[in-house]
């Protein structure tokens, strides 16, 4: 959907559902989660695909040369920064699985990809690269992203030896058993926590 000044900038109904949707996944992972290659490496291609399938649709904007240098230049920085926040997340075992936890430095980089995002977008609104300035872009942006975190953490998750988690995993059993103890206990007032 084009934004009202010509499709060169995100829709706000496209930034609130990216960053919900990227708050979230920072929000599991900061917490720590079991390790699965299924949101490892699935994940990132779907929001590939959705990028390049709105990029691609009949109704998006022809992509001109300087559409293609700005994209480029996003899959460039998504990928590396990816890649070096899949260098810092913490890989330990736990309840039989393999987890993976965010650390600070990890939630930075995401900062610094959402910053340098947006200063792509500025830069392809005032060069008129409206198909690389839109809201399908940020589909791209973070697909790519997350599948370069996923190249260089499923080699060092492989190296420990851990098993990856499935979803009737013990460790995804505790973690949904936490999460439903904890929704009961909040409306409770209740200030026991579950030991963790």
């Amino acid at each position: 959907m084009a934004s009202p000044i010509g499709g060169a900038l995100p829709t706000p109904t496209v930034v609130v559902l990216v960053v919900t949707g990227l708050g979230h996944v920072l929000w599991q992972r900061m917490r720590g989660e079991p390790l699965q290659i299924k949101r490892l490496l699935v994940l990132p291609l779907v929001f590939i695909a959705l990028g390049v399938i709105d990029l691609t649709a009949p109704t998006a904007p022809h992509l001109r040369p300087a559409d293609v240098a700005v994209l480029v230049a996003g899959a460039v920085v998504s990928v590396v920064l990816g890649a070096f926040r899949g260098a810092t997340v913490e890989l330990f075992p736990r309840e039989g699985n393999l987890w993976q936890r965010y650390r600070v430095v990890t939630v930075l980089l995401w900062g610094v990809l959402i910053a340098l995002k947006l200063l792509l977008t500025l830069v392809a609104h005032l060069v008129g690269a409206a198909a690389a300035g839109n809201s399908e872009g940020l589909m791209l942006t973070l697909g790519l992203s997350l599948l370069g975190e996923a190249v260089l953490v499923a080699p060092r998750a492989l190296s420990t030896g851990a098993p990856f988690a499935s979803e009737h995993s013990r460790a995804y059993r505790s973690l949904r058993s936490q999460a439903r103890t904890h929704r009961l206990a909040r409306p409770q007032s209740r200030s026991e926590s579950v030991p963790g």
